[in-house]
């Protein structure tokens, strides 16, 4: 598979501002990196996951979770609080019948403030904004 086009344009810089935001705006890393690789395997974002496994890992992520993130609804392992952003993030991802059901929203307002829950909205927009970049330009995964 080719590269199509570079996506590091002016707009990659704005892009880049809303990522310091996210990084910046008192959130868990871990918990950001795991809606990030979740994200990025609901949209088949290969150069994505391949990146946020192991950042997740580097955030304090365990390795058990890392693999069985996207099977996070049987898992055993993860917190109410990793429970309810990931339920948001595929909820917000996928918007199935054009709506995040309220039952989500339930469960993201029991675990997060107002704000936290606005920045992880903004998270989940960012990482499908990447997602979608990566896949239209094919850029590949770096390996090595």
């Amino acid at each position: 598979m080719t590269k199509r086009f570079n996506y590091q344009t002016d707009g990659y810089q704005a892009m880049y501002g809303l990522h310091q935001y996210v990084q910046g705006c008192g959130l868990d890393h871990g918990l950001l990196e795991l809606i990030r690789l979740r994200i990025s395997q609901i949209n088949g974002c290969a150069y994505c996951i391949n990146m946020h496994a192991p950042l997740a890992q580097q955030n304090g992520i365990s390795t058990v979770k890392v693999h069985l993130v996207a099977a996070w609804k049987e898992a055993n392992v993860f917190s109410e609080r990793e429970l309810a952003a990931l339920a948001w993030a595929e909820a917000v991802t996928a918007l199935r019948d054009a709506e995040v059901p309220d039952f989500v929203y339930q469960l993201a307002k029991a675990q997060f403030t107002e704000n936290e829950l606005s920045d992880l909205t903004l998270a989940v927009a960012e990482m499908n904004a990447w997602n979608r970049l990566m896949i239209a330009s094919r850029t590949p995964p770096e390996i090595g």
